[in-house]
């Protein structure tokens, strides 16, 4: 009997990390699933005693176009790089640097203030800072940027 219940323990536990395997997978799947979307810039999660901050960068972008919201503990950065037109252009010899829509969905640890968070663009950095707080219930809200 004790075999047949560690069976059945090993059993569910490895249904739970397959639970969570597919759960990462869809959440990958859900940023790369928009086709229009050429880049997802690289990014940096700090901690202090008081805030969450996020570091990412964005370069080149055009700060009308950036969008950042919050829900939970999910953060979404949206924005459009651009490339200046170039007159009498005849051909490309090397296209590296990424154009186009920009988008990034991040999840934080750590319950945080999202309708308090606040979002600064400098340098082509986006810092994203958040108050840590003990719950973290609420609803998306929109953050504005501040050109600096």
């Amino acid at each position: 009997m004790r075999q047949i219940l560690s069976s059945f323990v090993e059993l569910m536990r490895l249904q739970s990390e397959m639970n969570k395997l597919f759960e990462a997978l869809q959440e990958i799947h859900q940023q790369q699933g928009d086709p229009d979307v050429t880049s997802a810039p690289p990014y940096d999660v700090l901690e202090t005693p008081d805030e969450i901050l996020v570091e990412m960068d964005l370069p080149g972008i055009d700060p009308a176009t950036l969008q950042v919201g919050a829900k939970g503990d999910v953060v979404t950065v949206r924005a459009e790089r651009c490339h200046a037109a170039r007159r009498e252009l005849l051909a490309y010899h090397l296209m590296e640097r990424d154009r186009g829509p920009v988008f990034r969905r991040l999840r934080l640890e750590g319950a945080i203030n999202t309708h308090k968070g606040e979002a600064a663009y400098r340098l082509g950095v986006l810092t994203i800072t958040f108050p840590r707080v003990p719950d973290r219930r609420g609803s998306e809200v929109a953050l504005p940027v501040k050109v600096l």
